[in-house]
């Protein structure tokens, strides 16, 4: 026979006294108690202690605290009233006090290292465009420029070539021309004696079976030359105002693709393009007397 049990506990107080009083009125140990419910002695513990969150998720609580009452005859509606009443007691304050960074307000990290920082780049920028405007800008590699003047009583006048002030490239300065007086020969300004007449320049040595080309661009031109066993001796783009000189075995295979701005010159000889009219490119072959094909 069953004997319920009419109690009406304080708000504050858990299901966990409740049952221990039921236990101990039946005179069941903790041990008897888990073994019937077959459950471990410290789940009994922890009911009575009312450390409910040891038993897992709220539903599982309100399930083991439903079997331990029916087996010590206490009334189900009572004891679950007993366990939401003690979940809906307020928290008791901590003695801990939270944090003191979880109060400051968020600090900001200081901005003048970024103001320090800002005003000594400009400084810097500063101080190097006034010494670049005053002493200029000398690339390595590039020569110092200088004033010189030719030397008085070297036969001519005395000329000064100017420095350039820019990053131009350099300038050379040119041969004085020689000069004709009251119909005497010109003599060289520097030397005071005429001039060497002008030789032919010697056509270049090959040796036997090769044959010399030199392609000159007045304006950009595709260019291919392939020497007799098909190996591309020249595979590139002629720039304007270039020349490329190139010595191979016989016969040479030229392409040209644009033969109206390229001139061309065969051992050491100027040679017209064979370029049919109306076409702007040029295929000929080279043979290793010079001849075009």
């Amino acid at each position: 026979m069953n004997v319920h049990h009419t109690v009406t506990p304080a708000l504050a107080e858990g299901p966990g006294a409740l049952l221990r009083r039921s236990r101990e009125a039946r005179g069941l140990t903790e041990q008897q108690a888990a073994e019937q419910l077959n459950l471990d002695a410290s789940a009994v513990i922890s009911m009575e202690n009312d450390d409910l969150a040891a038993l897992g998720a709220p539903v599982f609580a309100r399930g083991h605290l439903r079997r331990y009452g029916a087996l010590l005859g206490l009334s189900d509606e009572e004891l679950q009233s007993v366990y939401q009443q003690a979940r809906t007691q307020p928290e008791q304050p901590s003695l801990v006090p939270h944090s003191r960074l979880e109060m400051e307000p968020v600090r900001r990290r200081p901005a003048w290292p970024w103001a320090v920082g800002g005003i000594a780049l400009f400084l810097l920028a500063a101080g190097l465009v006034a010494y670049v405007s005053e002493r200029g800008l000398t690339l390595p590699g590039r020569p110092t420029a200088t004033s010189e003047s030719v030397p008085a009583g070297s036969g001519g006048p005395e000329v000064a070539v100017a420095a350039p002030t820019g990053p131009a490239e350099t300038i050379l300065a040119a041969p004085a021309l020689p000069a004709t007086i009251a119909g005497e020969p010109a003599t060289d300004v520097a030397t005071g004696a005429p001039p060497a007449p002008a030789q032919d320049t010697p056509a270049p040595t090959v040796p036997p079976g090769h044959v010399s080309v030199s392609v000159s661009f007045a304006a950009d031109s595709w260019a291919e030359i392939y020497d007799g066993s098909g190996k591309a001796v020249l595979y590139d783009l002629g720039r304007a105002g270039t020349e490329r000189t190139i010595a191979a075995a016989a016969p040479l295979s030229v392409t040209l693709g644009n033969a109206a701005g390229v001139k061309l010159a065969v051992n050491g000889r100027a040679t017209p393009l064979p370029l049919p009219p109306g076409q702007s490119v040029a295929r000929f072959t080279v043979a290793a007397d010079g001849s075009l094909r």
